[in-house]
């Protein structure tokens, strides 16, 4: 990292972070597992009991009837062992993770994290889905290390093995084979001539295959029985190496039991963004941990650095706005875009019509694009750097390379200061004073308190007019940025990601709203470098 990436690093997991959970899958499982924890949540283990009809304590820590292995019983104790872990670290005081990966039966895991769904449903899931899949016997998986997934592919195909496929997508060297039984003894045979390294897994079904399709469809029909519940933290779905959309859980979820664990592309997403000490493995035996290792040291291109930042004021703010930005910048061209009525363009008439804002920041933007860029806006501006966005992609001009966010709710949210413009008088001022954006010495000056007060009931009026229209997410990555003292909710900052096809980045510095003034160094180390 640069300089100034580990500055902004830091502080922002100085404040809790922005770590990345990753949930372990079928494969990890050994007797013993939970030691520990079982006592720690008599409630949920009691719970647990009731749903799956046996004594999962006895299960993970004796295995009297060697059932540990058995996809049946294997699945809901990952479940309920992952699930004690993260609530038993989050006890001992770490961080809440905000983007959340898990390895097959992990993401379930995952998804529990995200509030998608409480505990006791996703046991029943977890349940249904494991019976489903024991029951499609004949199969078998064939892990091979040291080919690329590029060459196992063509490999198939030389050796007429198409009826086998690559289940999971594990490091750029690792992959996994899954097809009929004699099949993959076939494939066995013919990568030990070509000395290329083997190992069976302990299974006897051919997950993630399309020799699952019928599992696949039964356990969507059963998922038609539940509803999920919005996420309040990212989760990729293996299936897409994408964040799960709202709406979306209950396909995405049976599409995971056919299709293949894109692992690598999950990791890969998240490493554009944070660096890999951000991970974090819950439990398990340190397995995908060294997964992510393994995918971090494959040189990736470098990401692209942006030439230009442009900015997009916050409600009263004008060119001078984030002037305290330009020393941290670097190489990185500051350009501030001004609305009509404040700073250079204080003769022009205020604009109270959002599209008409819009319009106006991108007649000032559409001709700049041709170099990299990033789009950065605080509270009001975050809103219209959004809209920018949209425009931009609408006029199919060059999106930027990420749009930063801070000190605002996702835009399908309605805004917190959406009444504001309505408050009179005293009223009006103290809100403002609450919100810390005001000196207290502009008091002082009847005149131009009357200045900004106009001012600022035009902005207040464009963000209470501020009606969001759904549309296709982004193709930008979105990093949001609040201060730990700002009443945001996760759900309303979860509500960013929505927007963007990319894994959403947030980090939290100290301070209230108008915490950016505290932080510029390390604002303008996320605005250069994303992570």
């Amino acid at each position: 990292m640069t300089t100034g990436l580990r500055q902004a690093w830091d502080a922002a997991t100085s404040t809790g972070g922005v770590p990345v959970a990753l949930f372990p899958g079928q494969g990890t499982q050994v007797r013993g597992m939970g030691e520990g924890l079982f006592d720690r949540f008599p409630e949920q283990v009691a719970l647990a009991n009731d749903v799956l009809g046996y004594n999962i304590v006895r299960l993970c820590l004796e295995d009297p009837d060697c059932r540990l292995d058995d996809t049946r019983y294997t699945q809901p104790a990952l479940y309920v062992v992952n699930a004690l872990s993260y609530w038993h670290g989050l006890d001992r005081g770490e961080p809440e993770a905000d983007i959340l990966l898990g390895h097959s039966l992990g993401e379930y895991n995952a998804l529990l994290a995200a509030e998608a769904f409480d505990f006791e449903t996703g046991l029943k899931l977890v349940a249904q889905r494991a019976e489903l899949m024991a029951a499609q016997r004949g199969g078998a998986m064939l892990a091979v290390l040291g080919m690329s997934g590029e060459q196992l592919a063509a490999l198939l195909v030389e050796e007429d093995l198409t009826t086998l496929d690559i289940a999971n997508r594990n490091t750029p060297e690792q992959n996994v084979l899954s097809g009929p039984a004699e099949d993959i003894g076939r494939a066995r045979e013919t990568l030990a001539h070509r000395h290329v390294r083997t190992a069976p897994l302990r299974v006897s079904t051919a997950f993630h295959s399309r020799y699952m399709r019928a599992a696949q469809d039964e356990f969507a029909a059963f998922l038609h029985g539940f509803q999920f519940a919005p996420l309040t933290r990212t989760v990729i779905a293996n299936a897409t190496a994408r964040p799960y959309r709202d709406g979306e859980v209950a396909r995405t979820l049976s599409e995971q039991i056919a299709g293949p664990v894109r692992w690598t592309e999950s990791v890969r997403a998240v490493l554009r963004l944070l660096p890999a000490e951000s991970v974090h493995e819950v439990g398990g035996q340190g397995v995908l941990t060294r997964m992510v290792r393994q995918i971090d040291d494959v040189p990736a291109a470098p990401p692209e650095k942006p030439r230009r930042v442009f900015t997009v004021a916050y409600a009263g703010g004008d060119e001078n706005a984030y002037r305290a930005l330009a020393p941290h910048h670097g190489d990185v061209e500051p350009v501030p875009l001004e609305r009509p009525g404040r700073g250079r363009r204080v003769s022009e008439p205020l604009l109270t019509d959002v599209d008409a804002v819009v319009a106006d920041l991108m007649a000032q933007l559409r001709n700049q694009v041709g170099e990299p860029y990033v789009i950065y806006g605080h509270s009001l501006g975050a809103r219209l750097a959004f809209l920018l966005c949209r425009r931009l992609r609408a006029e199919g001009l060059p999106l930027p390379l990420r749009l930063v966010v801070s000190g605002e709710c996702g835009p399908s949210v309605p805004s917190r200061e959406r009444d504001t413009w309505r408050l009179t008088g005293d009223a009006f001022w103290a809100h403002l004073d609450r919100l810390g954006g005001v000196p207290a010495e502009l008091r002082h000056y009847e005149d131009l308190m009357a200045h900004y007060e106009r001012l600022l009931r035009a902005d207040f009026t464009l963000l209470g007019r501020y009606a969001h229209e759904q549309e296709p997410p982004l193709n930008v990555p979105i990093t949001v940025v609040t201060g730990d003292r700002e009443p945001f909710t996760g759900a309303e900052i979860a509500a960013w990601q929505r927007e963007t096809t990319e894994p959403l980045v947030r980090h939290r510095l100290a301070g209230d709203h108008f915490f950016i003034r505290d932080h510029w160094p390390q604002l303008a180390g996320l605005i250069e470098g994303g992570a």
